[in-house]
C-alpha cells in the first residue's frame, strides 16, 4: 500500500480579517490540500471566543506541545520580534508581517534561528506582482533599480511617529498627498501594517534590499475601495538603453481595511507552498 503523505500542522497567529480567512480556509479546504487547523493564538484572547475551546492557544509558550509544523504569523510584526526565534526552535514561521526584517538586528537574529533549528522562515509575495522575476534578475546581477509605489484611502494607513500628523493632513486636505519617498527602511517601523509587499520586494531583491528598494506612500481619497500597488523595475543597461518593466495591481478592499480582498487568496496559495525547505529563508 502506497504511504499516504503526513498531514501538516498549521497553527495562525492573529484573528483578524486575514486570520479568520486563513482559519476559515484551513478548516474547510485544508483537509484536500494536506494542512490541517493546529491551533489559534491572539494578542487578544477575548477575540478567539467564537472558536472551539480546543482550537484556542493560550500562551505562545505552549506551542511546543502542539505538534505544529508551520505557524502563520498575520498579527503584528512585534510577535515575529518577540517570539520568531522561539518559534523557529519547532516549527517554520510564514512572515505575514516582513516588514519585522528591516530591523537589521533581527532579521540577523531570525536568519540565524532558521539555520540553528533547521526550520524554514517563509515570506509571503502577498500583492508584490512579477515577485518571481525581480528575485530572477536579482539573482542574476542584472536587477539595477526597483520602486514600490502603494496608494490607499488615508484612512487604510495606520501610522506611527512623524508619519502621523502627515496622514492627518492627507485626511484634512482631501488630496492626493505623497507621504513618503525614499529608501524603504526607515518607512517600515512607521508604517508596519501597510508596507508588507514592499518588504517582500526587498526580499526578492536581497542585492538591493531595504536600503536600496526605493519605496513611495500616497494616500488618495479618490480611491476608498482600492489599494493600488505599482512596481517599477529596471534593469541593468546595456550598451546605454536598459529594460524596464512597470505593472499596476489595482486590490479591490473595502474602505479603512489594511489588505485587500485578492491578497487574502494570494496568502492561501502561500501557505500550501510552505512544505519545509530546511533551514533557510525563502519567498512563497
Amino acid at each position: 500500500m502506497e504511504e499516504q503523505p503526513r498531514t501538516r500542522r498549521v497553527g495562525i497567529l492573529g484573528y483578524g480579517q486575514l486570520g479568520q480567512f486563513l482559519v476559515s480556509q484551513l478548516l474547510s479546504r485544508g483537509p484536500s490540500v494536506g494542512l490541517s487547523l493546529a491551533f489559534v493564538w491572539a494578542r487578544r484572547w477575548e477575540a478567539l471566543e467564537a472558536l472551539p475551546p480546543a482550537l484556542r492557544l493560550r500562551e505562545l509558550s505552549d506551542l511546543p506541545g502542539t505538534g505544529v509544523d508551520l505557524v502563520v504569523e498575520v498579527a503584528h510584526p512585534c510577535v515575529t520580534q518577540e517570539h520568531g526565534e522561539d518559534i523557529l526552535g519547532h516549527a517554520d514561521l510564514m512572515l505575514g508581517s516582513p516588514t519585522v526584517l528591516a530591523d537589521a538586528v533581527t532579521e540577523g537574529r531570525l536568519r540565524a534561528a532558521a539555520a540553528r533549528g533547521g526550520h524554514t522562515l517563509y515570506v509571503p509575495r502577498g500583492a508584490l506582482w512579477g515577485c518571481e522575476d525581480i528575485a530572477r534578475m536579482d539573482s542574476a546581477g542584472t536587477l539595477q533599480a526597483l520602486k514600490v509605489t502603494m496608494t490607499k484611502s488615508p484612512g487604510s494607513f495606520r501610522p506611527r511617529g512623524w508619519l502621523s500628523p502627515r496622514v492627518a493632513a492627507a485626511v484634512a486636505s482631501g488630496t492626493r498627498s505623497v507621504l513618503y519617498e525614499g529608501p524603504l527602511r526607515p518607512l517600515c517601523p512607521l508604517v508596519p501594517n501597510n508596507v508588507n509587499t514592499m518588504a517582500a520586494a526587498a526580499v526578492a531583491a536581497p542585492r538591493l534590499g531595504f536600503d536600496g528598494v526605493t519605496a513611495c506612500l500616497v494616500a488618495d481619497p479618490s480611491v476608498p475601495d482600492c489599494h493600488i500597488i505599482d512596481v517599477e523595475v529596471t534593469a541593468v543597461a546595456e550598451r546605454g538603453r536598459s529594460l524596464t518593466v512597470t505593472s499596476t495591481r489595482r486590490n479591490p478592499a473595502e474602505p479603512g481595511r489594511v489588505t485587500g480582498s485578492a491578497t487574502r487568496h494570494s496568502f492561501w496559495s502561500s501557505v500550501q507552498a510552505c512544505t519545509g525547505h530546511g533551514g533557510c529563508v525563502k519567498l512563497c
